[in-house]
């Protein structure tokens, strides 16, 4: 069976009709169009979209859509969904793999870049302080304590009033 862009460039000269009749009346862009008959469908939005279009493209050009639809799937080796994205076998391949990283893993490398970095604060904080030479043994000097002197009364005694 020849490719589907094949089969759909083929049934549009065939109805003698320009990719831009056929987007005027399915509402399909004509890149998109290009982008079917090229088989260029990993460029496209997602494969619900192609599918979509695929199939009203086909109706349109008097082909039975669910076949080619069928076929599309089929020739991207079916599809796959992965929580709410669904995407193609080819296209899964395709993509690059995540970056998987369990629980107790980021836990262990937290802790220890937590600890590096306390370690680092610590290391600087001993180096910053002053070295204090260590003090001589000398007599212990013992003074009595000084005491202010008051220039007042310490109990507080109200003057009499004079009338």
């Amino acid at each position: 069976m020849e490719s589907i862009g094949e089969t759909l460039r083929e049934a549009r000269h065939r109805k003698q009709v320009t990719l831009e009749d056929v987007s005027r009346i399915t509402k399909i862009k004509v890149e998109i169009l290009e982008q079917l008959e090229a088989d260029e469908f990993d460029r496209l939005v997602s494969p619900t979209y192609t599918k979509g279009f695929l199939k009203l493209y086909a109706e349109h050009l008097g082909l039975d859509g669910q076949a080619l639809v069928s076929h599309y799937v089929k020739s991207q080796g079916g599809l796959q969904r992965k929580g709410l994205h669904i995407e193609t076998a080819v296209t899964a391949r395709r993509r690059r793999p995540e970056l998987k990283l369990p629980v107790r893993s980021l836990v262990i490398l937290v802790g220890g870049l937590t600890a590096v970095v306390v370690l680092i604060l610590g290391v600087k904080a001993r180096m910053s302080r002053p070295r204090s030479q260590p003090a001589e043994p000398t007599q212990a000097i013992v003074a009595a304590p000084v005491v202010p002197r008051a220039d007042f009364e310490p109990v507080y005694q109200p003057k009499p009033v004079t009338p």
